[in-house]
């Protein structure tokens, strides 16, 4: 697409969302296949103001005729700033666990775009072959401590608490096709490392080439380690234990999984993609 052509579909994405952006975030969040440089995106956005296509609210663009967006944005910014001390406090205390390599905030909260019923998404790595064993410790310790949310819970009753959507390992990193789409590349862009004493997030970027197809501009940090230092296998007393918390919990969701992607490596707990809707939108514009 051209480049005007990008810029308003990124704003119309962002808009969606109620998340007007500057320019900086603007080019970053671009959705484009070939990298573009500010000034060239500056004077894009210029001509695009001129002719009337999009708007500005002191630093923040936007569609024309959305201007409220900003107003919300900094509400919801002030709700996020509350937010976010409780999912670092959160996160120190689930990243002492077994089997817990590093623990990232996702969704709403990792843009600091939470609304008073937003919960608190919790991406988890755990060590190469333990991912289920330590699900299981992580879904009993938020339970008894009441942190975690339930699926059928009122929007209300689930503001502040956990949603551990997402699990993978180091031999995981790289996101199966399926979810390789522009509303995963986002989420992954927008991921907030909370507990990473390995240095694990550049990592996960660096598995996923596929979102600079999306998303061109964003500078991924390099990867200071390889993911050879976190895949020793376990012992053979965690493999058992590993394969019964496997079985275990894929009988009791047996009845529940719909179209959440579950294997022994990986597990995603997002059945109701919110991207879908606007992706689909968006090839029609």
């Amino acid at each position: 697409m051209t480049l005007a052509r990008a810029v308003l579909a990124t704003l119309w994405y962002s808009d969606y969302f109620s998340f007007p952006l500057t320019l900086s975030e603007l080019h970053s969040r671009l959705i484009v296949s070939k990298p573009t440089s500010l000034p060239l995106l500056s004077r894009t956005v210029d001509s695009l103001l001129k002719s009337g296509q999009l708007s500005r609210t002191g630093k923040y663009y936007h569609l024309p005729g959305s201007s409220a967006l900003v107003p919300k944005r900094l509400q919801r910014q002030r709700l996020s700033a509350r937010l976010l001390p409780h999912a670092q406090a959160y996160a120190t205390r689930l990243g002492r666990l077994p089997g817990v390599l590093a623990i990232y905030l996702t969704g709403s909260l990792a843009m600091q775009n939470s609304t008073t019923s937003s919960d608190i998404d919790f991406l988890v790595i755990t060590k190469t072959g333990r991912l289920w064993s330590t699900r299981l410790f992580l879904t009993l310790y938020t339970e008894f401590f009441r942190l975690r949310r339930h699926p059928n819970s009122s929007s209300h009753a689930i503001s502040g608490l956990l949603c551990l959507n997402l699990y993978l390992t180091p031999t995981s990193l790289s996101l199966p096709p399926p979810k390789r789409t522009l509303y995963t590349a986002y989420e992954l862009i927008q991921v907030v490392p909370l507990f990473d004493p390995f240095t694990i997030h550049p990592l996960l970027l660096a598995a996923n080439p596929w979102l600079h197809t999306y998303l061109a501009n964003f500078a991924a940090p390099q990867p200071k380690t390889t993911v050879s230092n976190f895949s020793s296998p376990p012992h053979v007393f965690q493999t058992l234990f590993e394969l019964f918390a496997y079985h275990l919990q894929l009988w009791y969701m047996r009845k529940k999984i719909t179209r959440e992607l579950v294997t022994p490596n990986l597990a995603f707990f997002h059945p109701h993609n919110p991207g879908q809707v606007v992706l689909k939108r968006l090839k029609n514009l």
